[in-house]
């Protein structure tokens, strides 16, 4: 946070079943919704321990238990549910939520597939425990005595030990070819448990949903059996600039510690201890579909996140209690907000315990080309403006904002889709489905709508920020001389 800021304080979203939507002071929310972590056993009773409550608590013990405890992803759940709910989004506010699901295009997905159909049915046709007993290359008894769960992380153990052993010759060449047999298999396994479908039959709707899941198990399949068509998935090769969506499931909660920023799990986990953690709010994210964080890698190492959310303009201008209002001509429209862009600590120049100089150095064409992808994800969505949050826990990131065109709007202006209504209502659908006492409101932090991240608070023109425009018109926001009060 920056230094000599009020008491944080900013106003978050949140839904409630008795109210409806609710624009309400964190401190107040606190006060009226919190509970005690200890009571839903997310931490111990300790004597001494500051008593603190905490938002969506409820919600988020079941999230975790699911998530972390089940091994499930829930984006299935999420694509269902919005497939389902009243909103056209694109009549209704011109943009397409599907290219905020997948990096991949389901449709050339479906062509790899088939373009490979035979390779795919040969090996998903085998029975590998035969196979290896007829090769003589796992004695036919040890094959038969691995129980099924434990069968391809076993014959990978015994198949690479063997490998290491024999020196080069049609001895090892057989081995290794078993070894990748044996490693397609398990991969082609996992698309079948993603999709709950044959492979390489599977069922096209649900390919649709897990597209960036399916695409990524292909590219880990060994170069050896020679695909058709790869080069046209998108996912991390481990080879330069590389993006992916963040999963939905247990490591979606550890983003934030990876990155050490406020949306930690733990406060002790967070880079700068002295901001505020909203680690509460990641609950209403992960079932949004419309919100996403983009995971940006440079070659091979996962270095920063982007999280993004369309947002309605409803106004562009200044508070309507005050004098002078501006009323632009076009005062109404959808944005694509970048709402934080956070590193890891060896992406910070800040850090020199932490920071790495072959990541440094490279940090420019980086974030060009994180910012290019999100100016070309915007364009696919049907969306003309992308504006950022220009706090990050980052220096340069903050920097880097600054040379870039500004735009000012107020915050009460900046609209969640549908508030909460439609999170809540998934929410509560999971928790009833699962015999889990539902959520009575739910709480998401937008930074966009956020003041205290400002560098300083604008006393002419309080509750409007400034914003970098990434793709877009800044005379569309309201007139410098209006917040400066020229």
């Amino acid at each position: 946070m920056p230094d000599q800021q009020p008491e944080y304080n900013p106003v978050v979203l949140g839904f409630s079943q008795a109210s409806g939507p609710i624009d309400i002071p964190l401190r107040q929310a606190g006060k009226e919704f919190g509970r005690l972590p200890s009571a839903y056993g997310l931490v111990p009773v300790k004597k001494g321990r500051k008593n603190k409550k905490g938002l969506n608590l409820d919600l988020g013990k079941f999230i975790r238990e699911r998530l972390e405890n089940e091994g499930y992803n829930l984006k299935g759940d999420v694509l269902s549910f919005f497939k389902s709910w009243h909103r056209d989004y694109r009549s209704e506010f011109g943009f397409d939520p599907c290219f905020l699901s997948n990096i991949n295009d389901p449709a050339v997905l479906v062509n790899i597939i088939r373009d490979n159909e035979a390779v795919l049915m040969d090996l998903m046709t085998r029975d590998i425990r035969a196979d290896l007993a007829e090769t003589g290359l796992v004695r036919k008894e040890i094959v038969n005595c691995i129980p099924d769960p434990d069968l391809y992380d076993t014959l990978i153990r015994i198949l690479s030990k063997k490998a290491g052993r024999l020196d080069n010759g049609l001895k090892k060449a057989q081995v290794a070819a078993a070894l990748d047999r044996v490693r397609a298999i398990q991969i082609l396994k996992k698309a079948v448990a993603v999709l709950s479908s044959d492979f390489p039959f599977p069922d096209l709707d649900a390919l649709k949903m897990y597209a960036d899941e399916v695409a990524a198990l292909l590219l880990k399949l060994p170069d050896s059996f020679h695909l058709k068509g790869l080069d046209a998935l998108c996912g991390i090769r481990g080879t330069g600039v590389e993006f992916e969506f963040a999963a939905r499931d247990a490591s979606y909660l550890m983003l934030g510690k990876l990155t050490g920023d406020c949306t930690a799990d733990k406060r002790n986990f967070q880079t700068d201890s002295h901001i505020e953690n909203i680690f509460w709010t990641i609950f209403s994210w992960i079932l949004d579909q419309n919100y996403q964080i983009l995971k940006v890698y440079l070659d091979g190492d996962f270095v920063m996140k982007a999280h993004m959310l369309p947002l309605y303009i409803s106004d562009t201008g200044i508070s309507k209690t005050r004098q002078n209002i501006f009323c632009p001509h076009q005062s109404e429209y959808t944005i694509l907000a970048l709402d934080a862009v956070e590193t890891v600590r060896a992406f910070r120049d800040d850090l020199p315990d932490f920071s790495r100089a072959g990541l440094l150095d490279q940090k420019e064409m980086v974030f060009d080309r994180t910012m290019a992808f999100i100016r070309g994800l915007s364009g696919k969505m049907g969306i003309q403006a992308v504006y950022a949050e220009k706090f990050s826990n980052t220096g340069w990131i903050r920097k880097a904002f600054e040379a870039f065109d500004e735009i000012f709007l107020h915050v009460d202006h900046i609209q969640k889709i549908d508030q909460l209504e439609d999170v809540y209502s998934l929410a509560r659908d999971l928790c009833i489905k699962a015999n889990w006492p539902p959520p009575t409101e739910l709480f998401m932090e937008i930074q966009m709508k956020n003041i205290y991240l400002c560098p300083k608070n604008i006393s002419r023109a309080p509750g409007v920020k400034s914003f970098a425009v990434i793709k877009g018109d800044p005379d569309l926001g309201i007139p410098m001389n209006k917040v400066i009060g020229i």
